[in-house]
């Protein structure tokens, strides 16, 4: 429909940029809040070895070593979470664009497989974490971060993650920037971000929402509900994020004149100990 100004006839134009999507924030980083350190070779399941273990007793000195017998445990990570998007672009849609059609939407395409990648790590780490004792609604939130904290210690566990929900993020900013800690204080109240607290590492989790689908290592389909989380306290290293395949092209079709944009992930999740994960719910309702 054409715009008037008055009896006027005025032209129209099509912007040649285009206005960029909203994606979750990207959270999953090798090294940082999860690894990847088993990607490795051609492979469709990887089995990684935990030697079994116990602690030495005490006896008398001046005795024999009691042999024990070697044993360990498998832990699976299956590669069987496989993300795809194909984009059809025909001929004359592109002809007919200031922009190049085909290279967005292969922008497009990669940005949403890597969020469905990136939200299936997300209910990983929530289904095989362990739950955390408390359940209760956070009103001090150092309190309850140390005492969450103090149960993986005590599992002889490590901590260096805290993947947080955007309601308990904001909880975290305002809760961080309390003590008397200028450069600490100026530093959140800038960028809004809290970074490095009490020893950990503070991520905004915003797609930590609602249900989140994956496979988990039996092949089996898990529906997550993220909905009552609140944070997920781990060691980062306990998340693995294995991927074998990922490709991104454009590609002439056989179908029609035109091409298509198409991307393809394939990864396996696993949370190796569930000892070093742990899940802060509150109760629903």
């Amino acid at each position: 429909m054409s715009v008037m100004y008055n009896n006027q006839n005025v032209d129209e134009q099509y912007a040649s940029t285009l206005e960029p999507n909203l994606y979750y924030n990207p959270v999953l980083v090798p090294g940082v809040t999860c690894s990847d350190e088993f990607t490795f070779g051609p492979a469709g399941q990887i089995f990684v070895h935990k030697l079994n273990t116990s602690a030495a007793e005490p006896g008398k000195p001046g005795r024999d070593f009691t042999d024990e017998a070697t044993a360990d445990t498998l832990i699976p990570i299956q590669l069987n979470n496989n993300f795809q998007k194909s984009k059809k672009i025909y001929g004359v849609q592109a002809a007919s664009v200031s922009f190049n059609l085909a290279e967005e939407q292969l922008a497009v395409a990669t940005q949403e497989c890597g969020e469905g990648w990136m939200q299936s790590g997300l209910g990983c780490l929530v289904q095989e974490g362990t739950a955390a004792t408390l359940t209760t609604a956070i009103t001090d939130v150092k309190d309850d971060i140390v005492k969450t904290r103090a149960e993986i210690i005590k599992a002889k566990g490590r901590v260096d993650v805290v993947m947080c929900s955007p309601d308990f993020y904001a909880q975290v900013l305002l809760a961080a920037g309390k003590d008397f800690t200028p450069e600490h204080n100026d530093r959140i109240a800038e960028t809004g971000n809290v970074g490095r607290w009490l020893g950990m590492l503070f991520v905004e989790a915003n797609g930590l929402t609602g249900s989140i689908k994956y496979y988990d290592s039996t092949g089996t389909l898990k529906t997550v509900n993220c909905s009552t989380v609140q944070y997920v306290m781990y060691y980062h290293q306990t998340l693995k994020v294995v991927t074998n395949f990922e490709t991104a092209r454009i590609v002439d079709s056989e179908n029609f004149v035109g091409s298509k944009a198409q991307v393809e992930m394939n990864t396996g999740y696993k949370v190796a100990n569930a000892a070093l994960a742990r899940v802060r719910k509150v109760a629903a309702g």
